[in-house]
């Protein structure tokens, strides 16, 4: 455990945490002295059920959440989405509308609670390995990221802890995406 870091001690909910990038996530946090919570379950499969697990799981647990950390007077609240919110991605219309749900959530969360001391950010990958979402051949796929390879959900937790750590980031969708998506405000 790394001493005297901004997450030594305190408490991270960390949802669907058995593999690739809730995992990476997991791992750094624990590292970084964070107390973890986890959270995992099956993947949705229809239009509700994926509705239900990305977008209104995280707004229920955000509500469940804020009262304790607006009473401490900090807290972090990353939303994990996709670049699919910016691009419709290809898994369907239920998970791009998902993913883009919690940039809304995050808009809509973020300037109410920056002055209790919460952050609201999102994290929008795309095209990372070990998360069983490649929508392809890896090598074709590597070929079409700008910095020539996939991204690795390592670096995926390395940003998020990043985010996690900085108290003047909020209200903010940050895609990590080697360079495939320039997104603009």
């Amino acid at each position: 455990m790394t001493v005297g870091t901004a997450l030594t001690g305190r408490a991270a909910l960390v949802t669907g945490a058995s593999g690739g990038i809730g995992q990476a996530i997991t791992r750094r946090l624990a590292a970084e002295g964070a107390n973890l919570a986890l959270g995992y379950g099956a993947n949705a499969e229809d239009f509700d059920e994926m509705l239900a697990v990305n977008l209104r799981a995280p707004f229920l647990l955000a509500q469940r959440a804020v009262p304790a950390m607006r009473e401490r007077g900090f807290g972090r609240i990353l939303f994990i989405s996709s670049v699919a919110a910016f691009t419709g991605g290809i898994v369907g219309p239920h998970y791009a509308a998902s993913k883009a749900g919690l940039h809304g959530l995050t808009h809509f969360l973020a300037p109410r609670l920056a002055r209790s001391g919460i952050t609201v950010n999102a994290l929008a990958p795309a095209l990372i390995t070990e998360t069983g979402m490649l929508p392809g051949d890896p090598e074709e796929l590597r070929q079409q990221v700008p910095v020539g390879r996939l991204g690795q959900p390592g670096e995926v937790a390395d940003l998020a802890v990043a985010i996690l750590s900085n108290p003047y980031l909020t209200n903010q969708v940050i895609s990590l995406d080697g360079g495939m998506y320039p997104v603009s405000a």
